[in-house]
């Protein structure tokens, strides 16, 4: 009688054995360590509770770069309905990047971002980049002599 139940155990413990190995076969078959897709979700549900944090305001990123280390005539206009902002510099080192910070407390906060900037006289291409919240919404890159790249994002009601 003790033998049959030691066999049923041990029968149990290899079936338990054998799932296990080929849930490990198939995870790592997959490319993906089961620790790495814990890590994964744990790091999405912070980067929801950071998104529900900044729910409240609009974050705007500028990005201008060039082949050479600075452009010249860089203009940058926020208009956001409460308080818009502007950056004018003649000339100014790249990449550069600023950060402004939008808050949504009033009906369409944001109205429109336009950034400008010409590539210096020994420079081959000037680019600009816009980000709402992380999300590229306008980019343009510019070559030859007398580039000048051009982004704009406007608020538009309806399609379009």
């Amino acid at each position: 009688m003790k033998e049959i139940k030691l066999n049923r155990i041990q029968s149990k413990n290899t079936w338990l054995l054998l799932l296990l190995s080929g849930l490990l076969l198939i995870l790592s078959a997959c490319g993906m360590p089961a620790e790495d897709t814990v890590n994964d979700e744990l790091h999405r549900e912070e980067s929801k509770q950071n998104t529900a944090n900044d729910s409240d305001v609009i974050t705007v990123e500028v990005l201008v770069e060039s082949d050479l280390e600075s452009v010249a005539d860089l203009e940058i206009e926020i208009n956001a309905r409460k308080n818009p902002e502007s950056v004018y510099w003649d000339t100014t080192e790249v990449p550069y990047k600023e950060r402004f910070v939008i808050p949504k407390d009033t009906f369409i906060p944001l109205i429109s971002t336009h950034v400008k900037a010409r590539a210096n006289d020994s420079a081959s291409w000037v680019s600009c980049s816009i980000w709402y919240d992380g999300e590229l919404v306008s980019s343009h890159k510019s070559r030859g002599s007398g580039a000048k790249a051009v982004c704009e994002k406007k608020f538009q009601l309806g399609p379009g």
